[in-house]
């Protein structure tokens, strides 16, 4: 145990960046392109075919609690500890915006094929691999989309009680009503319930634009904070508008010492990096919502939305770390005192677009569930009503007992993260472009094999971020002690 009274010498240990926040970023950008290119009914659309195959929403989180390879001397070197993470947050975004750019083509050559058979438009990943690899193992894409949007709901569930602790502490409330617990049961009973029950979710796509106003207030507020002479700098300790009187120790600005180095961090850091990109189960969603849908097109709506959660990943990573560097909690408005209101303006705002993106996520895990154990049978809404009192119980439940988001989101982005972005994608294009060169309706070149080379490489990686990163999650999140041996 370290010392209160000395926080500032505590060991930097790399937290977690739950980058959950920045996928809500991806989709609210291409939300926003697909409504100016389809019109203004394209959003309602969009939310809805995506909560049918998964992953989209996903939320505030993400880029609120940051990753950060500590590999330096933070005393002398704060600034230069940021580019490891910064050149893996723009290299693994670019790969994810490769594969999430290949759903589309593949998307493409399926309805060209099915248009020329009268078969129906091929609108989900499921559909894509029932069709290019076989309906028999179908059941593993619906199982990493259940497991998702669980693990995510789950996250959410967290990060809601420890939001509403927050705002219950500013306006001075205690006891009982100031306890994760408490406000975990009753934000689930009176918001996450009654919003799963509702079989349309069309009034809930107003959340799409309010994820963009809260990503944009949070990096504003966060960023002000960060500036020399802020609320949370040594310089503002004496000053009225000093924040830190009011945070406890382990929460208060932490720099001088480095902690994990290398390797150990990298991988940490490259699972929640995947959370941050994972919307590719509705990569064929997106593709047949665009108006005169092409490959290029499709291109470079990727483009646009992988690189703008990027740029937001990192500015929000780095104005966070700057701040309070190895004191960084893995949801990073946790470190802002309870006094501040613009943060808590940014968890007011978060809060409420958790609780539709709750719904959104909550309602794709049902389908995904529906499609693996109730496919061909009606869904009736018994079904639906004892489903959902089922799933928001379950997870009710466990987020009472667990409290770090962290580990949920790490864990979810170091195995289903690097399934459904390296692995899938790639395995699919392989299937895919092996069989169109044996029918004889595509030209092997050397292009064509360099890609295949290239995707038969991702599903390696993706095989090895898996392992590795959920491996290094487990050891950050219960067994610290071993990173620093």
């Amino acid at each position: 145990m370290h010392s209160a009274q000395t926080p500032r010498r505590r060991i930097q240990r790399l937290n977690p960046a739950s980058n959950l926040h920045s996928v809500k970023c991806v989709c609210s950008w291409l939300d926003a392109l697909l409504s100016f290119e389809a019109g203004g009914s394209a959003r309602v659309r969009l939310l809805r075919s995506v909560c049918q195959e998964a992953l989209h929403q996903h939320d505030r989180h993400s880029v609120l609690a940051h990753p950060l390879p500590s590999s330096f001397t933070l005393s002398t070197l704060e600034t230069i500890s940021l580019v490891p993470a910064t050149s893996i947050l723009l290299i693994l975004g670019t790969i994810s915006a490769y594969t999430f750019h290949l759903l589309g083509r593949l998307t493409a050559v399926a309805n060209n094929e099915t248009a020329k058979d009268g078969g129906p438009a091929v609108t989900g990943i499921g559909q894509l691999w029932d069709r290019e690899v076989g309906t028999s193992t179908s059941w593993l894409v619906g199982s990493a989309v259940a497991l998702t949007c669980f693990c995510t709901c789950l996250a959410y569930s967290i990060i809601l009680g420890d939001t509403f602790v927050s705002l219950a502490k500013t306006i001075g409330l205690e006891g009982l009503y100031a306890n994760r617990r408490f406000h975990v049961a009753a934000v689930s009973l009176l918001g996450v319930y009654p919003l799963c029950c509702l079989k349309s979710l069309a009034a809930l796509a107003p959340v799409s634009i309010g994820g963009v106003v809260g990503i944009l207030v949070t990096c504003a507020v966060m960023t002000m904070r960060a500036l020399p002479g802020g609320g949370y700098s040594s310089v503002a300790t004496a000053a009225a508008t000093s924040y830190l009187p009011s945070l406890p120790p382990d929460l208060r600005p932490s720099f001088g010492v480095a902690g994990l180095r290398g390797l150990k961090s990298l991988l940490v850091m490259s699972s929640m990096t995947a959370t941050a990109y994972l919307v590719h189960v509705a990569g064929p969603e997106f593709y047949q919502t665009l108006r005169r849908p092409t490959p290029k097109r499709f291109g470079k709506l990727s483009a646009i939305g992988f690189g703008g959660t990027a740029l937001i990943s990192a500015c929000i990573m780095s104005v966070g770390f700057l701040t309070f560097g190895g004191a960084s909690k893995g949801m990073i408005l946790n470190n802002y005192s309870t006094l501040d209101g613009g943060a808590t303006l940014c968890r007011l705002l978060m809060a409420v677009s958790l609780l539709g993106s709750y719904a959104f996520m909550s309602n794709a895990m049902k389908k995904a569930y529906y499609g693996i154990f109730r496919r061909g049978r009606e869904i009736t809404d018994e079904v639906h009503y004892r489903t959902t009192r089922w799933s928001v119980g379950i997870l009710t439940a466990l987020a009472l007992l667990v409290d770090d988001a962290g580990f949920v989101v790490s864990a979810t982005g170091a195995v289903l993260g690097s399934c459904l972005i390296y692995m899938i994608p790639s395995y699919m294009f392989l299937k895919s472009t092996k069989r169109r060169v044996e029918d004889g309706s595509l030209q092997r070149t050397r292009t064509l094999t360099v890609e295949r080379w290239w995707n038969r490489g991702l599903i390696a990686l993706g095989a090895f971020l898996g392992s590795a990163g959920l491996y290094m999650s487990v050891l950050h999140s219960f067994f610290p002690h071993m990173l620093n041996s």
